[in-house]
């Protein structure tokens, strides 16, 4: 048996022993092992199988660097069903990130959900982020980030572009959906007064996720959550966080009970964040060899957008 280190945004296209190795994130962290036997506690990916697969990118946090450079301060998002004093009119439904970190896999997956249910999109990169004015994000009633790399979403994008996201959430009421990497660039304790953060928009105030850790650790699995209407979906998990214990807003939660998305008012702003992949398509299950007790989880994605879209609360513990 052996085991390598990685950070958690793993791009998988070369020979296992091709890939390089890069310093590990502390506190965050996961070690890849060849060789580890499945528990019954989820499906797991075997090492052949994510070899195999190509073009798979696993969300990632922050680094040693980052969470050292974050001020402390508590958890400010309050419960989903506070109202907005913010008067919301958008021209286009939703904004989706498809620039550097963006999993593109899930991008074209989300695209083909907006397609079917009539939602008007823009796709932008980090560039035309970066340009975009305050008044140009209020034209969105969503701002979406698929999973990736959070890491490098947030470096991609300036200072100026974080506090305008974060103004667009908390201040102008724009609503924010993120999946894994999308989730965990969310967040970030409020900075002070002209500073910015070294990780993340900080769209909430709050501290920076931990990852959620499976039994027998990997980057990839199944795993069976729990919702707050009772129902068991078996949701791709691909190194995602452990969401915000928001009082009566955590929509479904892991194997473990801690929370697996979670929804939130920010501000003026309506925020949903997800460690699951729940528009992630069959081919990342077949790349992986993993199979879905359930099948597709593409309507679970769709009420988290359009409970995002419209700041309408779902179901919640």
């Amino acid at each position: 048996m052996s085991d390598r280190n990685f950070d958690d945004c793993l791009a998988v296209s070369t020979p296992y022993g091709a890939l390089p190795e890069k310093g590990v994130f502390m506190p965050f962290r996961f070690t890849l092992t060849t060789g580890f036997s499945p528990r019954p506690r989820g499906q797991l990916a075997s090492i052949s199988a994510l070899l195999a697969a190509v073009s798979l990118t696993a969300c990632d946090g922050p680094t040693s660097s980052d969470v050292a450079a974050l001020p402390s301060s508590p958890l400010s998002p309050t419960a989903p069903g506070a109202p907005s004093s913010v008067a919301r009119n958008h021209t286009t439904d939703v904004m989706l990130y498809n620039g550097s970190g963006a999993w593109q896999t899930e991008v074209t997956s989300l695209q083909s959900i907006f397609k079917a249910h009539g939602l008007s999109y823009t796709l932008v990169n980090e560039s035309d982020l970066n340009s975009m004015t305050l008044e140009e994000l209020t034209q969105f009633g969503l701002l979406l980030f698929p999973g990736g790399a959070g890491g490098t979403m947030g470096s991609v994008t300036s200072s100026a572009t974080h506090a305008r996201l974060r103004e667009a959430v908390q201040i102008r009421g724009v609503s924010y959906l993120g999946f894994c990497a999308g989730s965990f660039v969310a967040a970030a304790p409020a900075p002070a007064s002209g500073k910015d953060v070294s990780y993340g928009f900080g769209v909430i105030d709050a501290p920076v996720m931990d990852y959620y850790s499976l039994e027998n650790t990997t980057d990839f699995a199944m795993t069976m959550e729990t919702f707050a209407d009772g129902t068991k979906r078996d949701l791709v998990w691909y190194g995602g966080p452990v969401t915000p214990n928001v009082a009566g807003g955590v929509i479904a939660k892991y194997p473990d009970g801690t929370p697996a998305i979670t929804q939130m008012r920010s501000g003026n702003g309506f925020v949903i964040v997800s460690g699951p992949h729940p528009a992630a398509p069959q081919n990342v299950r077949d790349s992986f060899g993993v199979t879905d007790s359930d099948g597709l989880d593409l309507d679970i994605a769709f009420n988290l957008i359009d409970s995002a879209l419209h700041a309408r609360p779902m179901a919640a513990f």
